[in-house]
């Protein structure tokens, strides 16, 4: 099922139980054999044809939903965002079917079990379900019995032992502390264990009103601490491995044709009279005008049903409360969920606008107080207003929210003062050299504490075909409309810039890799979508790469890392979004001090301090796949690799060593050396972790006594500790 060699697991199997030492042998072969493979080129990507993908696509939508169609559109009718986690759940389980090789009928059974997994949320009342808090314990144990439900609704459309088997155990631990009268281990069902590593990466990486979404890379991590306990430690390890060599299977591209042709060709088929050609015609329009309206207000709005239930919350919402629509919608209203207070501190319990006017009939407006965690309270002035119509009663409520600070946005502000020099003549979005200025500034913040920012790089695919085919004016016009869908699915506070040919970049302020991913996927479904009349009507495609900034980035390393991910989507079949990094925020640095007669002493001192083990809990050849792109991403030279050990070198930066950049630049040489760690009670498929030992050393001899040796130590100390995703080991004791 996975791709290590079964002979070579049987002989590591044997000689742990013989002998400690030769057991440290076969890691030492292991860890020399794959770092062998450090400096040959890349491996080439997996065949990115997409007859495979879509056989699958065609497969789900036609054979799997053939009889439980009517199940998953209950589901979603019950809770959209239910819904839509299963089909993702369902997309990634079918690309790792085909990954595994499982024949037809196991991965018939696996997918159909991952596509309605939640099928028994349909029983759950609404007041848990769209429960924007934390549940209480009797609520936690009414929503536990979701799989009973589920199970009794499964079992009056199939009489299939092993699907419903597939579907009863899929949150079974794999050490069986959650379910101890029932199988454990190996004798769960394949499909049990691969729908709850599923379920697990997808909770994990969406929005939710609860909790904000991991990056991929933490969310990975999280996968292999949980192996052995909670997951198949062999099937984790193959499903990160899968996402490494084609993160872009989980990605929203394949998701978003599925779901399109679902409501096209069986929703619409299924539960609704076909209307007059007019009067669809006249309803689209209006909703695409009502929706534009909606989304451009500098007001942030929502509308709720009769018994509050959140039907919208528009792009200014999101900026006002940092909480996405797709974490919120569906969910009934308060006003803890917002954390919105009155402006005198007090809070009423269970307080909610919408109830107080539902239940009045009167319009409600006064000023109150938005809290924001890590930032100042937002005064804002809402209005609450019932929504009546002809008929008697309310069919819910207009809620509108207008910020009352003074803050005035950078970005405006620059463009407004220096819009010659800040401004692209062509496309009219930001420049290279003001794009430049502004990732300094925010990569200079983050790396005091400040907040966190994401970067997205992204360009039009085949763009000299267009010139080529169409002529450089038509290409002049794909330019500017890709910058204007950029700009138009952008915030007001990004950055949206052009890097030079069709290459763009958007700078978001505030905003964490999974979320930024999410929008660039919006960005990238726009654009594919946006016919160019210079083209005759014809469309183009972009791809995108997606990093957030993490401790010991400087900015070089965050576009570089950036740049990394876009070559990666195009190198993977273009038209999709990948995302790198770990997103780890920075400790905050004390500026270098000032240099006198007892500097020398110090820098004696601090020079010690530079060698040190990062313990990191993936394995040793996923260690080496983060060390090859920290190696990319700083522009190393690999000086050599001699068995376990690899010395580098790479030119470490410190913004905080002064204002010159040859004060902040110093050439270090690294060394490091790779070893399996034993776990205690490890058994043949406990996933092993990895040490890496390094040594820091500044090339130079003079550098010794640079004041920003030891600010450069500790750049390339926190650099390596996010990539690798690992813990630095106190050594001063030793």
């Amino acid at each position: 099922m996975t791709d290590t060699n079964p002979t070579e697991t049987q002989n590591q199997t044997e000689i742990l139980g013989d002998s400690s030492i030769q057991a440290v042998e076969i890691g030492q072969q292991r860890v020399r054999r794959l770092l062998a493979g450090l400096q040959k080129a890349t491996p080439s990507t997996m065949d990115s044809s997409s007859t495979k993908v879509e056989r699958f696509e065609n497969e789900l939508a036609l054979v799997r939903l053939g009889m439980a169609a009517s199940l998953f559109y209950a589901l979603r009718t019950k809770h959209a965002p239910t819904a839509a986690h299963c089909l993702r759940v369902a997309i990634s389980c079918s690309a790792w079917a085909e990954r595994l090789g499982l024949d037809d009928a196991t991965r018939d059974r696996v997918e159909v079990a991952a596509l309605l997994h939640d099928v028994g949320k349909i029983g759950i009342p609404d007041r848990i379900l769209r429960k924007p808090g934390k549940l209480t314990v009797d609520e936690q144990l009414i929503m536990d019995r979701s799989v009973q439900h589920g199970l009794g609704i499964l079992r009056g459309c199939t009489t299939d032992t092993a699907l419903l088997d597939i579907f009863f155990h899929a949150n079974s631990w794999y050490e069986g502390r959650r379910d101890t009268d029932g199988p454990t281990g190996k004798a769960l069902p394949l499909g049990s264990r691969m729908l709850g590593i599923a379920d697990a990466f997808d909770s994990m990486t969406t929005d939710s009103v609860y909790r904000r979404a991991m990056s991929r890379e933490r969310a990975i991590q999280q996968l292999i601490n949980c192996s052995c306990k909670q997951f198949d430690p062999e099937l984790a390890l193959d499903f990160n491995h899968m996402l490494e060599d084609r993160p872009e299977m989980l990605q929203g591209a394949i998701l978003n044709r599925w779901l399109q042709q679902l409501q096209k060709e069986s929703s619409n088929a299924f539960w609704f009279a076909n209307p007059a050609a007019d009067d669809v015609e006249t309803s689209h329009s209006d909703n695409l005008f009502y929706k534009e309206l909606v989304s451009h207000l500098h007001d942030a709005v929502v509308f709720t049903d009769s018994v509050g239930t959140i039907g919208q919350w528009n792009t200014m919402m999101e900026k006002l409360t940092g909480m996405s629509a797709n974490s919120i919608l569906g969910q009934t209203w308060s006003n803890e969920c917002i954390r919105l207070r009155e402006q005198d501190t007090s809070r009423k319990e269970n307080g909610s606008l919408v109830d107080e006017c539902l239940n009045s009939g009167q319009i409600i407006s006064r000023s109150m107080i938005i809290e924001r965690p890590g930032s100042e309270p937002i005064p804002v002035h809402v209005q609450a207003m019932p929504v009546t119509g002809p008929e008697p009663g309310i069919y819910g409520t207009t809620l509108i929210f207008r910020d009352l600070s003074d803050q005035t946005n950078l970005e405006e502000k620059l463009e407004s003062l220096h819009q010659q020099t800040t401004t692209d003549i062509l496309t009219g979005v930001s420049n290279r050299a003001h794009f430049n200025s502004v990732l300094e500034d925010l990569t200079a913040k983050a790396c005091k504490g400040g907040p966190c920012f994401s970067l997205i790089i992204c360009d039009i695919d085949h763009f000299k075909r267009v010139n080529d085919v169409h002529g450089h004016p038509a290409g002049d016009e794909a330019l500017i409309s890709f910058a204007t869908v950029l700009s138009v699915n952008s915030r007001d506070d990004d950055l949206v810039a052009r890097y030079g040919g069709e290459e763009f970049l958007v700078l978001a302020a505030k905003c964490d890799n999974a979320t930024a991913a999410g929008r660039a996927e919006t960005m990238r479904q726009a654009v594919e979508n946006t016919p160019i009349s210079s083209l005759g009507g014809e469309v183009v495609t972009a791809s995108f790469g997606v990093t957030e900034f993490q401790a010991g980035d400087t900015h070089e390393t965050v576009l570089s890392r950036a740049d990394r991910a876009l070559l990666k989507a195009k190198d993977n079949g273009r038209n999709r979004v990948i995302q790198l990094g770990s997103g780890s925020l920075a400790i905050p640095r004390q500026s270098a001090p000032k240099r006198g007669w007892k500097s020398w002493f110090n820098s004696q001192s601090k020079a010690r301090e530079n060698e040190f083990d990062i313990v990191t809990s993936v394995p040793v050849d996923l260690a080496i796949e983060k060390l090859r792109g920290f190696i990319a991403d700083h522009q190393a030279e690999i000086i050599n690799v001699d068995e376990n050990h690899v010395s580098l070198r790479l030119n470490a930066i410190s913004p905080l060593a002064g204002r010159r950049r040859a004060d902040q630049q110093i050439s270090l040489r690294v060394e490091m050396t790779l070893s399996e760690v034993a776990i205690e009670n490890a058994n043949a498929y406990t996933p092993s972790k990895t040490n890496v030992h390094i040594s820091l050393q500044p090339i130079r001899n003079r550098d010794r006594r640079n004041a920003a040796l030891t600010a450069c130590f500790e750049q390339v100390r926190d650099s390596l500790k996010s990539y690798l995703m690992g813990q630095i080991l106190d050594n001063t004791a030793g």
